[in-house]
């Protein structure tokens, strides 16, 4: 028997303001802010804008409200082997994953003219996992067999509590004297889920040349209702044909030849626990009386029989390798196809409006994977790898089974604009949906007005949202590239990593708020504005609509990034005379270039649970930090 057993505890705090994807995002705010007003009164509070923007002042926001984030972290695992028989052996991996997450917020009437208020809030998530694993393995002169047998049990569980006041009478404590709220809100908060996994696989090997394996998967999750079985078979099969006595004559040019192919289905379950069931949600109504009467509505609807959705994959590939491996290709053709695709959908507004979980259709995914490895200098001093990664992907909805035939994004400023994607038959995921900028022309007033395209071809400065919307483009690059280099020399060593992603689109909704005076901002705050007026930009004052679900708003996110590049250097222990010491200077996200006028041309998603429907729609993305490291490493 052998006993292995692993214990890690970590403790992180962090601080500061959050930068949610809305307008209350700090970074949204400040750019629509006045540039030039006083940050603060002489009464210690900070200055709302009196011209451009109606919101809490952006700096007050980041440096005087308190937001504390602290997250305890412990994870272990047993794991016991036992040797039955010759090339029989049982595993059992058994481990936790608890994490204790605490927030803390306070916000003071310095910052919000409308009243304080703080939060207090804990979750913890713990999370078990038995694995259990039977495997026999021999081998019987050119044939080799490995078949294992694998049963799985997994839970989650999150307990969530918190309370939050307004109305803080005495300031001074913070987010620490709930007792001091005028008004309190307490909230609290259970989920769980569980799976039972079982796994079957043989693996069949032929003098190193041909390679079998079949694998036949079922899952059961408690997060479905009435289906919540999943049954997921797969196969592959390789050849190196390098290793054939065939191919001895030509091995010097080409030394290694590896085919293969596979097909599989895998399953996936990432919906909320209960989700599939029937809720309902309370409201409050006085009735015109003094006196408030509870009610109820429907919070969500249930879908019982909604299922696991599955992934559908072939993949052909083939591996070359040349001049003693030095160069090394491998290149991948995939066809992914997803079937029952787990998509969230509203209910009409007569049965109350609320989203609901649907197995909406058929999403395809084919494209192509390229890696390219060389060796290109191997000398005693000097040595220069490069990798290069590259993929091409081709994503569409292929079939719609909604009861709606155009599934709609989530409005990313509700009141200012509507919903900008969808997801329809023919199109991608993630497919930016609304009116086509015309250009400029003036009114009858002689004011220069935006104008947009309308479904039978002409013009309008007030097109109609239930006609004259159309599909501008799709937030998911085509093309991905990644490239790798490191150099040694002696004890120097260098690493330089570039990534770029091509074919994507943004739509741009800070640069919109600054541009067009709607919502919280009053006023332009673009510096080139007046530049562009008769051009790109409207007369200021004009009776003019500026829809932000239109490709005026739209740009192209094609970049290349300068991701990592390094350099170190290392004292042997033969200098030093006591350890191996290797100093080191390198910088996290050195450049970018792109046309983007944005933050980040990678932008995130403004909503969690329609990353993919929802990506690409910048509601001022956290900027990604450049970040230079000075290092020391002693070997001792």
């Amino acid at each position: 028997m052998e006993l292995t057993a692993d214990l890690n505890l970590a403790q992180t705090d962090n601080s500061g303001a959050g930068f949610a994807q809305n307008q209350s995002n700090p970074i949204w705010v400040g750019l629509n802010y006045s540039p030039t007003m006083e940050m603060m009164a002489a009464s210690g509070k900070y200055n709302l804008d009196p011209y451009n923007n109606i919101q809490n002042n952006p700096y007050g926001i980041l440096h005087d409200s308190q937001n504390d984030r602290k997250r305890t972290m412990v994870t272990g695992h047993v794991d016991l082997k036992f040797n039955l028989l010759k090339g029989l052996t049982f595993t059992t991996t058994n481990g936790i994953d608890y994490n204790d997450y605490k927030w803390y917020s306070f916000t003071s009437t310095k910052v919000n003219a409308a009243g304080n208020n703080m939060g207090n809030n804990d979750a913890t998530v713990t999370a078990l996992q038995s694995t259990n694993n039977l495997t026999y393995s021999n081998k019987w002169g050119d044939h080799g067999l490995t078949a294992t047998g694998v049963w799985e049990v997994t839970s989650n569980e999150v307990r969530r509590m918190g309370m939050t006041g307004t109305g803080i009478a005495h300031e001074q404590l913070g987010y620490w004297n709930i007792a001091d709220a005028a008004s309190k809100t307490p909230s609290n908060g259970y989920s769980k889920w569980t799976m039972l996994s079982g796994v079957a696989r043989v693996m069949y090997n032929y003098a190193d040349r041909y390679m079998l394996t079949g694998t036949f998967r079922a899952d059961g999750s408690s997060r479905f209702t009435n289906k919540k079985w999943g049954y997921f078979p797969s196969a592959a099969a390789a050849w190196t044909i390098s290793n054939e006595k065939f191919w001895e004559p030509i091995k010097d040019a080409v030394e290694y030849l590896k085919i293969r192919a596979s097909y599989g289905i895998i399953g996936n379950q990432d919906i909320s626990p209960y989700s599939t069931l029937g809720s309902l949600g309370t409201t409050g109504f006085t009735y015109g009386t003094n006196q408030s009467y509870t009610g109820y509505w429907a919070n969500g609807l249930a879908t019982p029989d909604l299922t696991w959705e599955k992934v559908h994959q072939f993949d052909l590939g083939v591996d070359l390798g040349f001049f003693g491996n030095r160069l090394n290709i491998s290149l991948d053709y995939f066809d992914k196809k997803t079937k029952d695709a787990l998509l969230t959908t509203s209910a009409p507004g007569y049965l109350g409006g609320t989203s609901y979980w649907v197995n909406a259709g058929e999403v395809s995914n084919k494209g192509i994977d390229a890696t390219i490895n060389a060796q290109i200098i191997q000398t005693k001093d000097w040595s220069w790898s490069s990798t290069l990664n590259a993929s091409y992907i081709k994503n569409e909805v292929t079939k719609l089974t909604a009861d709606s035939p155009i599934l709609y994004g989530t409005s990313p400023s509700p009141g200012t604009v509507d919903p900008c994607t969808i997801i329809k038959e023919g199109e991608a995921i993630g497919t930016f949906y609304g009116f086509k900028w015309a250009g400029l022309q003036k009114n009858d007033k002689g004011e220069w007005i935006d104008t947009y395209y309308t479904a039978d071809g002409g013009t309008t400065a007030t097109p109609d949202a239930s006609k004259d919307r159309f599909v501008l483009g799709r937030s998911n690059p085509d093309v991905t590239l990644g490239w790798n280099n490191t150099v040694s020399y002696k004890n120097w060593d260098f690493n330089v990593f570039f990534n770029a992603a091509f074919g994507a689109k943004r739509l741009n909704m800070v640069r919109y708020a600054m541009n067009s005076m709607v919502g919280a901002s009053m006023f332009v705050t673009d510096k080139d504005y007046f530049n562009n007026i008769g051009i790109t930009m409207p007369t200021v004052g004009a009776e003019n609509k500026t829809y932000g679900n239109s490709d005026k708003w739209l740009e192209n996110a094609d970049y290349l990034r300068c991701e990592n590049i390094s350099i170190a250097y290392t004292f042997p222990r033969s200098v030093t005379k006591i350890a191996d010491i290797r100093l080191s200077l390198s910088a996290q996200n050195l450049f970018t270039i792109t046309g983007y006028k944005g933050i980040d041309p990678a932008g995130a998603s403004f909503s969690d649970n329609g990353v993919d429907r929802d990506n690409g729609l910048d509601m001022g993305a956290y900027p990604n930090p450049r970040t230079i490291t000075m290092g020391v490493r002693v070997n001792f």
